[in-house]
């Protein structure tokens, strides 16, 4: 599926669920249900569950046979942006077998959205590190709703050109 995937140039967009029953109950159970629900999906589960998924199709090597291979991953990378400095600490190409760093390779392969998560600091932060033409606006509809999102986009402190780039021209690059 990933060689095709590559060979198409059409990008995998990994979407988080709920985590299996088995994780779900030692990880996030022992509170009200619906506190164990929310906790387990939307409030922190689905979105580490995600994560982990990119950050293990890179150092199992994945991302490194097939080096056409574009992956989407939403809110903001589902926490891997944010550890990307932490992996490469810990897990170097000298332990990984890896060609690149698990950074570098997120950087080449991996684009994110704020899937409503419409945080200006978070965005700052995702800039910084992946850079802007690694990000495509999105929204979380229905989870979410679309109140203020264009708000929230048109008045982010950067140029118009990297709001346009965000907005549609950096999807439309990737999407084609």
């Amino acid at each position: 599926v990933l060689a095709k995937l590559a060979e198409l140039d059409a990008p995998l967009f990994i979407h988080p669920g709920p985590p299996l029953h088995a994780v779900q109950q030692p990880y996030y159970g022992g509170f009200n249900p619906e506190l164990t629900a929310r906790l387990s999906v939307f409030g922190w589960g689905w979105h580490h569950e995600a994560g982990i998924q990119v950050v293990r199709l890179i150092v199992s090597g994945a991302c490194d046979r097939h080096r056409n291979l574009k992956i989407i991953s939403g809110h903001w990378g589902e926490m891997v942006p944010f550890f990307l400095q932490r992996m490469d600490d810990t897990m170097p190409p000298e332990v990984t077998g890896l060609s690149r760093t698990i950074s570098q390779t997120y950087r080449d392969q991996v684009w994110v959205g704020p899937s409503g998560m419409l945080d200006t600091p978070h965005f700052l932060f995702v800039r910084e590190v992946l850079g802007i033409e690694r990000i495509i606006f999105s929204v979380d509809y229905p989870y979410l709703t679309m109140n203020g999102a264009r708000h929230w986009l048109e008045t982010l402190p950067i140029s118009t050109i990297e709001k346009e780039a965000i907005a549609f021209r950096n999807a439309k690059a990737l999407l084609k």
